[in-house]
């Protein structure tokens, strides 16, 4: 169970960085409520991955858990960007990325 609250705890931190995001773009003739509605939802899914953090931490050895979480919000990002279309996916963010993931392998064992 702890892997799950690792996985979403790193969707909640790929959501967030997604909102912050949409955040930036946003107009600047919009509401302050149209405006402040992805930062609220930002904090609310940064509060909502660090629970799940919390959760995942009772079970896991911080030296596994964080990595992993990290992992799961770096995959999470490169598919938000294949998928909207909106970031560009060099062949050099995707060494890094493979690097992260040998090192989170190496790391996990």
């Amino acid at each position: 169970m702890a892997y799950l609250w690792l996985i979403l705890s790193g969707a909640c931190s790929v959501a967030a960085s997604v909102a912050l995001k949409a955040a930036g773009a946003g107009s600047a003739q919009a509401t302050l409520t149209a405006q402040a509605l992805p930062y609220l939802g930002a904090v609310g899914a940064y509060g909502l991955g660090f629970a799940l953090y919390a959760l995942a931490l009772r079970q896991l050895d911080l030296t596994l858990a964080y990595p992993l979480m990290v992992a799961c919000a770096i995959v999470g990002v490169f598919l938000y960007g294949l998928v909207s279309g909106a970031e560009s996916i060099s062949a050099m963010r995707m060494a890094g990325a493979a690097c992260i993931a040998v090192g989170v392998f190496l790391m996990s064992r």
